[in-house]
């Protein structure tokens, strides 16, 4: 294998229970791979992407783990528990996108106390909804803006999400495998925006094999969602500012209103000088009457 190929063609790895042929094949492929010679750190260094779904072999998906622990974006969809990914101190130390079933992860009650959770950025939560809400350690996933949930209800949906600091996208539904995303109905209709809010898109199929192409750099589910709520965000933001423009015509009417009120009583001074002006304003001087003056003659005489 060319030396500059090869950690091309590994950096996305995806291990498949294929029920029509044998049922271990791709499992014990992958593991004589991981033994062919390099160093474990290589193979820490360059799987960045790595699916490991259907399978019940938990000897070899621990093996897998243990020597995988630089991956980035994580899916463990298996029925097997006792995984023992996070008993590592150093595993998940790059991790930002994960999908699992916590509860099969631990040997006690599932928690979110390791450190790698303080830096995930998308969680693929596959408990059901009345065993994670009980989960330790919420707090410590400080990053995640993507959660979602395979089983919810709005209550813990929501009393959840006010506790999540940067959360901005909430998926809901169920994962089924064979259909593609474009083809996954989103349910936007009136209650369910008013019951789980804006930024929860309810998919009635979540699909799995989009993973894949998602961790390769092409669209996944999640770009569904963002695309949703971008919109909704946009129509609450578009109704804000026809509210605003209503408020502010209430506001100028008010204004008319005013200038009216300004204008009659500008109207009432008006008719009050009015008034003033027929009254007489000042008093009539009275006219002192002349004595009519007597003629020289008449005195003299």
């Amino acid at each position: 294998m060319n030396t500059r190929l090869d950690p091309i063609l590994i950096a996305t790895v995806r291990i498949t229970r294929n029920f029509g042929s044998k049922r271990r094949d791709q499992l014990e492929r992958f593991l004589v791979k991981l033994a062919n010679g390099k160093p474990a750190e290589y193979y820490a260094q360059h799987i960045k992407n790595l699916a490991i779904c259907f399978f019940s072999e938990k000897e070899g998906i621990n093996r897998i783990l243990a020597i995988c622990t630089g991956v980035e974006n994580l899916v463990v969809v298996a029925p097997a528990r006792g995984f023992y990914f996070f008993e590592n101190p150093q595993a998940g130390r790059n991790l930002r996108r994960l999908t699992i079933r916590l509860e099969n992860c631990f040997r006690s009650f599932p928690n979110f106390n390791h450190s790698c959770f303080s830096n995930l950025t998308h969680l693929h939560l596959l408990d059901e909804y009345d065993d994670w809400p009980a989960y330790a350690g919420w707090g410590n996933l400080t990053s995640l803006t993507h959660l979602a949930f395979s089983c919810a209800s709005p209550d813990e949906t929501r009393s959840l999400v006010q506790t999540l600091p940067a959360i901005q996208y909430v998926a809901l539904g169920h994962y089924c495998r064979g259909e593609r995303y474009n083809e996954t109905e989103v349910d936007n209709s009136p209650h369910i925006r008013e019951v789980w809010g804006v930024r929860a898109v309810f998919f009635w199929k979540i699909p799995e094999h989009d993973w894949e192409r998602g961790a390769r750099g092409g669209g996944d589910f999640w770009d569904v969602v963002e695309r949703e709520v971008k919109r909704r965000l946009e129509d609450v933001s578009a109704d804000r500012k026809d509210v605003l423009a209503d408020g502010k015509d209430v506001l100028a009417d008010g204004k008319d209103v005013l200038a009216d009120g300004k204008d009659v009583s500008v109207d009432g001074k008006d008719v009050s000088a009015d008034g003033k002006a027929d009254a007489p304003t000042k008093r009539s001087k009275k006219v002192k009457k002349k004595r009519p003056r007597q003629s020289t003659v008449q005195a003299r005489a």
